[in-house]
């Protein structure tokens, strides 16, 4: 009889530490609103946790190299819109160098400024970025992982930039051939020929601006593509959060409630073991 009574009691003492842990445990997971500490607290729960978590550190990665990305697009844009602005200059001073009314000053002039605008236009495509790489690369542009299995590259060559023009005939040139023979006939003394050389480089010229016309508009789907991914990544990002949140987080309530009715369990069965160790031995045995 004795021994048994000292059995149950040592049941209930034990019934009761447990009690009392699970209400520290429920403290815990309400002070750090976080209920998962290890696999074992929810096994499903924790492997998806792992899993969302490789995903944010992938999705990291790839929001860097899209804001790298698309840093590189934009700056490619505003070199192709000063091109396009370098060309319209050079249509301008190939019809003032055709005019009956400009002199030999005038059309050196004209000549000179054209040069210069190959000389930009050099210096141009010899631009790097923020990584010390080339804007336009001479080989084929390196694409950027922006998602799984997803890569894009952030610009356009140097050669489809500055060169690939189609010209009369067949075949291709660049921008600094065009422009440089532009100069050339503006400074052709002999007026019939000089005539002629222009209207060929105008036609060129205006060859030139359609191309990068062209040319910036793929540069403009590309720069889009990092605008999309941006999004895409950003919506991601919150909703694994969200997700993540729900997994990990403390249901507050549910848990005060839980928390609330194991302390009037514990309460209660502490009352009524202070009021059983106050019986003798003679009152158990009676």
């Amino acid at each position: 009889m004795i021994g048994s009574t000292r059995f149950r009691m040592t049941a209930e003492i034990n019934r009761q530490g447990n009690l009392g842990k699970e209400i520290a445990r429920a403290q815990s997971d309400i002070s750090s609103e976080t209920r998962l500490r290890t696999a074992s607290d929810d096994p499903g729960a924790s492997a998806r946790v792992a899993d969302i978590r490789r995903k944010q550190a992938d999705e990291t990665a790839w929001a860097a190299n899209v804001e790298t990305g698309a840093a590189v697009a934009a700056n490619a844009d505003s070199t192709l819109t000063l091109i396009s602005n370098g060309l319209n200059r050079a249509r301008e001073l190939v019809i003032a160098g055709a005019s009956d009314g400009a002199s030999e000053a005038d059309r050196a002039s004209y000549a000179t400024e054209l040069r210069g605008i190959v000389s930009d236009f050099a210096g141009y495509a010899k631009q790097t970025d923020s990584r010390g790489l080339p804007v336009f690369p001479e080989d084929t542009p390196l694409s950027i992982p922006i998602g799984r299995g997803i890569s894009v590259p952030a610009t356009v060559s140097r050669a489809e930039a500055f060169g690939g023009v189609p010209v009369a005939g067949g075949g291709t040139t660049d921008l600094a051939t065009i422009l440089n023979a532009a100069a050339d006939a503006i400074t052709q003394p002999d007026s019939a020929t000089r005539a002629d050389a222009l209207a060929t480089s105008l036609k060129a010229v205006e060859g030139a601006t359609s191309h990068v016309a062209d040319v910036h508009a793929q540069q403009g789907r590309l720069a889009a593509q990092f605008d999309t991914a941006r999004e895409r990544l950003a919506t991601s990002s919150v909703n694994l959060q969200d997700e993540r949140g729900d997994l990990e987080g403390t249901d507050i309530p549910a848990t005060v409630a839980r928390m609330q009715a194991k302390l009037l369990t514990l309460e209660a069965a502490q009352a009524a073991f202070a009021r059983i160790n106050k019986q003798t031995l003679f009152d158990v045995l009676g």
